[in-house]
């Protein structure tokens, strides 16, 4: 299996599928739609617009209309067009290298051998969905929509992104918010009238101040980063603008409406005579929660590894994904359950070849139990 596994992998890392590539990406999944062909598996190319390559849909039980797990992975990656010619497929020393091998090429061939090695009586017993979207690295704008519509007919799901690089799976993630703010003030000549001038820079300092001491990192593990300060144009004037952009995380929805609450509130707020601020929130990403019956599909996890030969271990992680988003529709969703890698959104990117096997066979292992 391993080697018939890394000669697939290897045909879609050879290939570029940035996100803006549509191309490139409606060609992965072109690939993965002839090797589900291969195997019985309905399969249907899905389009999500001209922003986006296609999306692949792939299910055991044609018409049905629930399912009792859904597999999820991406087919773009962020690196340029001619990245694949530059650093094409390697195995190495234990390692796979190339653009994508580990993010997120290792999993949606894992879901695959997984369920073209799965027992015939359970592909016989269970309806399962396959679902790989096409923008995931840049947020999933075209196929979140989708993505959530699919997860909603499914009792639970697993997200192929890649483990760590010590092995561990992803049990939970943060949410996130990201907020534009600016900070309008009054311009004056700094030297001849100062005094008439209200600095924006001056301003956003207090109010950066104010919004970072709405994270609560040791008690509710919540975060409020300042990340990005734009303002004023030349020293000789009190700057008349100032924007902030902020990201916060939060393990718990409640806790991220919290902060956005907050945010919103000290925008309100008088910073000073002349002084306005407008608060916009670009962008929010729900949070994965470990929920009861997330734990009930992590155990699921435990007791196939087991059964491999191998210990499980999970880590609850601050970035998100598309499990992130697959879990704002109420569905169980444990991630990074695909072999594990490192170095990933860098030229340093690897897969470990070690884990390539017992992971596929985890997840083949794992419909048993469902």
């Amino acid at each position: 299996m391993l080697e018939t596994y890394l000669q697939d992998l290897a045909e879609v890392v050879n290939l570029d599928c940035g996100s803006a590539n549509c191309e490139g990406v409606t060609k992965v999944a072109n690939i993965m739609k002839r090797h589900f062909d291969s195997i019985g598996f309905a399969t249907e190319l899905v389009d999500l617009g001209p922003k986006a390559g296609k999306g692949l849909f792939a299910t055991n039980k044609p018409g049905a209309e629930k399912f009792d797990i859904m597999f999820n992975a991406h087919l773009d990656t962020v690196f340029p067009d001619g990245t694949a010619a530059a650093r094409p497929f390697k195995v190495e020393d234990g390692k796979v290298t190339g653009p994508g091998c580990a993010d997120c090429k290792a999993g949606v061939i894992a879901i695959f051998h997984a369920l073209k090695n799965a027992r015939k009586e359970d592909l016989d017993r269970l309806a399962i969905a396959v679902c790989y979207n096409p923008d995931e690295e840049i947020s999933s704008l075209s196929s979140r929509e989708w993505l959530q519509q699919m997860a909603s007919k499914c009792k639970r799901a697993i997200v192929c992104e890649p483990g760590r690089a010590t092995g561990a799976f992803v049990r939970s993630r943060k949410g996130r918010s990201v907020w534009n703010v600016v900070v309008h003030g009054v311009a004056a000549h700094a030297g001849n009238n100062p005094q008439d001038g209200r600095s924006a820079v001056l301003a956003a300092a207090h109010l950066t101040i104010a919004i970072t001491n709405l994270q609560d990192l040791e008690g509710k593990g919540t975060s409020v980063t300042v990340g990005v300060i734009e303002g004023g144009t030349v020293c000789n004037t009190v700057p008349e603008k100032c924007t902030l952009k902020i990201d916060t995380r939060c393990w718990n929805d409640e806790d991220g409406r919290e902060i956005d609450e907050g945010i919103e509130a000290l925008a309100k707020q008088n910073w000073g005579d002349g002084i306005t601020v407008d608060a916009t929130r670009v962008s929010k990403s729900p949070a994965m929660p470990c929920t009861d019956a997330t734990k009930e599909l992590v155990e699921m996890v435990n007791r196939a590894a087991k059964e491999e030969g191998y210990e499980a271990t999970w880590v609850d992680a601050g970035g998100g994904s598309d499990a992130n988003r697959i879990a704002q529709v109420g569905v169980p969703v444990i991630d990074g359950v695909a072999p594990a890698g490192a170095g990933f959104h860098s030229e340093r990117e690897y897969l470990r070849v070690d884990t390539i096997e017992n992971r596929v066979r985890t997840l083949s292992r794992v419909l048993q139990y469902l």
